[in-house]
């Protein structure tokens, strides 16, 4: 009885054993695919030319809490390509210290990444380009402020330009965050 038991649960061991590494195999080979084709779907990076001008700079507050830090988007630098938006965001400081960055929202899984920054009068690449999950709303969670209020319409790129920036302008939208 005793060798039976034993055999059954070493035979039921092997099972979910077996199992277990098809379904990680199968998992980690999805998200190898997903890795591959998104890499082979995206469009050639082009940088923006120079650094924004102070004209083309929309002010927006991320959050209510959002008191310490001023947010702009370069509302002439803004590039739609299938589900993707690409935009250009500065961000000041009381202090007076600056970030530019130029970023991107995949709007389809809402992913965010950041592709350059500006520094020393020239855009340089990051090295970290890899798409992330933007979050909550929350205290200067940017991405997801402009990913929900104008840059994605759903789980689409917003259809033009114009209607992001009518969209930021919208300050009945600003209500739902």
């Amino acid at each position: 009885m005793k060798k039976n038991l034993i055999s059954i649960f070493l035979l039921i061991g092997v099972i979910l054993s077996c199992s277990l590494s098809t379904a990680q195999s199968r998992i980690f080979g999805d998200l190898e695919d997903i890795e591959k084709n998104k890499g082979a779907q995206e469009s050639k990076l082009l940088l923006p030319n120079g650094p924004p001008l102070k004209n083309n700079l929309f002010p927006f507050t991320p959050s209510g809490n959002s008191k310490t830090l001023q947010f702009y988007l370069d509302n002439k630098n803004i590039v739609i390509i299938k589900d993707e938006v690409r935009y250009t965001v500065v961000i000041k400081s009381p202090e007076g210290a600056e970030q530019i960055l130029f970023s991107g929202i995949e709007c389809k899984q809402f992913l965010k990444k950041t592709y350059a920054r500006f520094e020393n009068n020239a855009w340089v690449e990051v090295n970290d380009q890899e798409w992330r999950p933007i979050g909550n709303l929350g205290y200067n969670n940017y991405q997801a402020y402009l990913g929900r209020k104008a840059l994605c319409a759903g789980d689409s790129a917003n259809s033009s330009i114009s209607n992001i920036n009518r969209r930021l302008q919208d300050i009945k939208i600003d209500l739902l965050f």
